[in-house]
């Protein structure tokens, strides 16, 4: 049988994002989120005002190859609305990224496990035909030690357009619950949460992320051909999670938005970046998967049993670590 921290592995490899920050740690089998930013007072460059608006889904499909090997099939989707009010600059309006990913998580002994992501989608505002601007493709990989069944860590590379660039970046998987109410997950610097567990049904915490990506942009919306937008933020704040059933939650969050850079290329070339004011936002996040927390875990559904002669097809429940979005 395979041990419940082994699931929880498939969690922590389930990365279900775009080319940038979204490499990430899945808590969930699906999600969905809502961002509102305010409008605050565009760049010198282009003047009037800006507000943004994001939308996300991602769902992964854990799959039992054999007792050490799991394969993730995931999608994600994500819908950035950039607001403009006022002004004569470009009005950029919808951007897109849609991505499938696919996790091969491997285990090689009982404390210790290989995890890599291939993924890719587009990233365009798709006004256009589409054409190799659009496409993205990320890669991940990182080795994972359990040290305890209080404490997992992982360090590994990513190699994403997180900052506007594909470009290679270190990370680190954690997964630590020194006591039953206290834990800090996360995949660092993409995104870590750190949270406290007032009542079976609410968790208090502060959460931190790393956004960014770079999206194709039609010559209709800016009358220039072959050009690319890159945004990153950097994000950090209270949340607080309340759990409407076993296998139901509600994340609720603020936050600051700090870092707030637009960076613009034409054909591949940097032409210059600009910053947004910070901003406080707010957030919201529905997601469908076990908390996570051992005092669950007798409630939760168990990691089935792949049969002993055959190659498994169950799913197991993504399940005890990770820090989804």
């Amino acid at each position: 049988m395979l041990k419940r921290s082994f699931t929880a592995l498939a969690a922590l490899a389930t990365f279900l994002g775009t080319g940038s920050a979204r490499a990430q740690v899945a808590d969930s089998l699906a999600s969905i989120s809502y961002e509102r930013y305010p409008s605050v007072s565009a760049p010198l460059s282009a003047p009037g005002d800006i507000g943004l608006q994001v939308f996300r889904f991602r769902a992964g499909y854990p799959i039992f190859l054999s007792k050490q090997t799991i394969l993730i099939p995931g999608l994600a989707y994500e819908l950035i609305d950039v607001q403009r009010h006022g002004g004569n600059g470009p009005d950029i309006g919808l951007l897109h990224a849609p991505t499938a990913s696919l996790t091969l998580v491997q285990k090689i002994t009982d404390r210790i496990s290989v995890i890599g992501v291939v993924g890719g989608g587009f990233a365009s505002d798709f006004q256009d035909r589409v054409s190799v601007d659009d496409l993205q493709i990320n890669l991940t990989a990182f080795g994972l030690y359990k040290f305890s069944d209080t404490l997992s860590l992982g360090a590994g590379v990513s190699y994403t357009r997180q900052t506007g660039t594909l470009t290679p970046l270190p990370a680190i998987a954690l997964n630590w619950q020194p006591v039953d109410r206290f834990r800090v997950r996360g995949f660092v610097p993409a995104l870590v949460n750190i949270e406290y567990r007032v009542t079976p049904w609410l968790t208090a915490g502060i959460r931190g992320t790393i956004e960014g990506n770079r999206y194709h942009i039609s010559e209709k919306s800016t009358g220039l051909n072959n050009l690319q937008l890159a945004y990153s933020v950097i994000t950090v704040g209270p949340k607080v999670t309340f759990r409407l059933a076993d296998l139901l939650h509600l994340d609720v969050y603020a936050a600051g938005a700090f870092n707030r850079r637009f960076e613009t290329f034409v054909d591949g070339n940097s032409t210059g970046s600009a910053y947004l004011a910070p901003v406080v936002f707010f957030g919201a996040r529905l997601w469908v998967g076990p908390s996570g927390w051992r005092d669950d875990s007798a409630t939760q559904p168990p990691a089935p049993q792949p049969p002993e002669s055959q190659p498994p097809t169950s799913v197991a429940p993504v399940a005890q670590t990770g820090g989804g979005r």
